[in-house]
């Protein structure tokens, strides 16, 4: 029993021994110890933003085809360009944050993708969101107007004291259809 309990001596003086030493070491280990902990921690994730809903969609109402950009089945689109074979006119309608364009004023509209540029006379008229206003501007019915869609990756919409985007990825896959039912009626 005896021997027993000189073991267990050794072993705790040896235990003591160790742990004496472990606390004696260099502060310089510490750091290295710490960044592997901090290496080790989770990365917070940013949130991640969710994907635009609006796409483009290719629509006939009676004599008038409509290429438009918004969420599908909405009633009014952001952005659309209708043409009306029949009437020879084409017509771009969007809606965008009122900011300095009240309902009935007169609008200077310019569209922009890539080198293309389309500068229109606009009128504005009540939108159904509050804060928001219409935008529309017919011209006659030309296939060259088309072509702004096959230019950029973006159409760019200004008036006064707003500006909108709209990817035209989209746009490009239905075009050589609407410019067909544009142009010769079928």
């Amino acid at each position: 029993m005896g021997a027993w309990h000189v073991s267990r001596m050794a072993v705790a003086t040896a235990l003591a021994v160790m742990l004496a030493s472990l606390t004696a070491m260099p502060v310089t280990a510490a750091p290295k110890d710490k960044a592997k902990t901090e290496a080790k921690k989770p990365e917070t994730k940013k949130p991640e933003a969710k994907p635009d809903p609006r796409v483009w969609v290719l629509a006939k109402a009676e004599d008038t085809y409509v290429l438009r950009y918004g969420t599908p089945r909405a009633p009014d689109p952001v952005f659309a360009v209708a043409c009306q074979p029949g009437a020879q006119l084409i017509q771009f309608t969007v809606e965008a944050a009122s900011g300095k364009v009240k309902a009935g004023d007169g609008v200077a509209l310019t569209l922009v993708a890539g080198k293309r540029r389309l500068e229109l006379a606009a009128s504005a008229f009540r939108a159904a969101t509050e804060g928001r206003v219409v935008v529309e501007a017919a011209v006659s019915l030309d296939g060259r107007v088309l072509d702004l869609f096959t230019e950029g990756e973006t159409l760019i919409v200004r008036m006064p004291g707003a500006s909108e985007s709209y990817p035209l990825a989209g746009a490009k896959a239905k075009l050589a259809d609407f410019r067909r039912v544009c142009l010769t009626g079928r």
